[in-house]
């Protein structure tokens, strides 16, 4: 598990928010927004690069820009970690899935370099739904062959504290992506912070080259 700070909810200034919105039968929320994706499409095709690795990269990122996507509530505790990494499902050879860990790393050079080769073995693995893990990371699926309008996440548990996004297919410049975040941490600005830095990640790949 990824280091991490717990949050003293005596001091912690969203403590009344939390507390309302930990209430709630169901405190999570959707949210799904086309963003620019023709400039990160050509970079990967310029440089042979994978688009599903860069787009993967670029929202975990984003991500991690936020505090808030970074924050859970594991055995009763507010906490904030340090980083958070991605389980993604590969599509393996017998067309079911396989969920791949992926650390987060300062640039997308040492992300590839890290990740790549594990998500190359997954293609020919068997299925397996579940990495067993902690709560240090978000779950993104990418749906290639849909360019959506808006999607409902899976629910492991109503009240879960992992965000769990989508993306879409490429269509007319724009790829869907769609988040379930959680009331208790995220607010609408914490979600347009996270889609603003998904969208700096896809409109001006170069950046994701350095840390």
């Amino acid at each position: 598990m990824n280091s991490y700070r717990k949050i003293d909810l005596e001091t912690w200034p969203r403590r009344e928010m939390f507390a309302f919105y930990r209430g709630f039968d169901a405190p999570c929320f959707n949210l799904t927004v086309k963003v620019e994706a023709e400039p990160i499409h050509a970079f990967a095709k310029a440089r042979g690069e994978s688009f599903f690795l860069l787009c993967l990269y670029a929202i975990l990122r984003a991500a991690n820009a936020v505090p808030q996507l970074r924050q859970r509530m594991v055995n009763g505790e507010v906490i904030e970690f340090e980083k958070i990494a991605v389980m993604t499902p590969i599509m393996t050879e017998s067309e079911l899935f396989r969920q791949v860990w992926c650390e987060y790393e300062p640039d997308y050079p040492a992300f590839r370099e890290r990740v790549a080769p594990d998500i190359e073995r997954a293609k020919r693995s068997l299925p397996s739904p579940l990495v067993e893990h902690g709560e240090d990371f978000i779950c993104a699926s990418c749906v290639p062959w849909t360019h959506f309008e808006s999607i409902t996440q899976a629910e492991y548990g109503f009240a879960q504290t992992i965000p769990i996004l989508a993306w879409g297919k490429l269509k007319n410049g724009l790829i869907p992506i769609s988040v379930k975040l959680n009331h208790c941490f995220v607010d609408g600005l914490h979600a347009s912070r996270f889609f603003a830095a998904v969208e700096q990640g896809f409109t001006a790949p170069e950046t994701l080259l350095k840390p």
